[in-house]
C-alpha cells in the first residue's frame, strides 16, 4: 500500500450510515461486516498514519494495531459519531503510544506536498496550491502541530470542520478559529506570485 494511493469512493461522508449499521453487525460477531468496514477505511488511516511516521513498515505496522483495537473495542462503538472519525481517533491515540515508546512521529508538514494538494477546489487552499514545494514545507513547519494536522484533514483529506472536531476532540467553532490563523500565517510567510512575478 502507498500513501499516495487514491481513496476508494466510499470513504465519504455520506457512507456514514451503512458504516454504522456494518459496525453494529461487526460488534455482534459479523467478520465480514468488519472485513468491509477494513476495506473502506484502511487506505485512509494508513495515510494518516503514514504522514505522522513516514515509513512504510512502521505505518503498515501501526495500522495493523488500530484495526486490531477497533475490532476489540467495536462493541463500545457509539452509531451515532462517524465510524471513520472513531477509526481516526484510534489511529491518533496509536501513534502517541507509538511515540511515548520511542518511535519517530515526523510533521505534517510533509503531507501537504502530496500531488493532490494542487487539484483541491477549496478556495482557502490557492495559498497552498500556487507556491512552490520549498517554500510550503517552510512555512508549514512554521505552523503549530495543530494547526498543521487541520489543515491537512481539512484541504488534504477533505473533511469538514465538523469531522474534524470529532476527530481532535474539539468544537467546530475551535477548529474553525485554528483553520483561519493557519491560512492567515500561510498567507503571510507564503509570498504572492504577483510579488514574485
Amino acid at each position: 500500500m502507498a500513501p499516495n494511493d487514491p481513496l476508494p469512493e466510499t470513504v465519504t461522508p455520506g457512507g456514514k450510515d451503512e458504516d454504522a449499521a456494518l459496525a453494529v453487525r461487526a460488534a455482534k460477531g459479523d467478520p465480514t461486516a468488519f472485513g468491509t468496514l477494513y476495506d473502506r477505511h484502511v487506505s485512509a488511516v494508513y495515510r494518516y498514519v503514514y504522514y505522522r511516521v513516514r515509513d512504510d513498515a512502521e505505518a503498515e505496522d501501526l495500522t495493523s494495531d488500530v484495526f486490531m483495537k477497533a475490532l476489540r473495542a467495536i462493541p463500545r462503538y457509539e452509531p451515532r459519531q462517524a465510524f471513520l472519525a472513531w477509526l481516526y481517533r484510534i489511529a491518533r491515540n496509536a501513534v502517541i503510544d507509538h511515540v511515548r515508546r520511542g518511535g519517530r512521529q515526523v510533521s505534517f508538514e510533509d503531507a501537504l506536498l502530496h500531488p493532490e494538494v494542487h487539484n483541491a477546489v477549496d478556495p482557502d487552499l490557492e495559498v497552498l496550491a500556487g507556491s512552490d514545494k520549498d517554500t510550503l514545507r517552510s512555512a508549514l513547519g512554521k505552523l503549530t502541530p495543530l494547526q498543521q494536522e487541520v489543515i491537512v484533514l481539512r484541504f488534504l483529506e477533505g473533511y469538514s470542520t465538523d469531522e474534524i472536531a470529532k476527530l481532535i476532540r474539539k468544537r467546530e467553532g475551535t477548529v474553525r478559529g485554528i483553520q483561519f490563523r493557519a491560512l492567515g500565517a500561510l498567507r503571510q510567510l507564503i509570498p504572492s506570485r504577483e510579488a514574485l512575478g
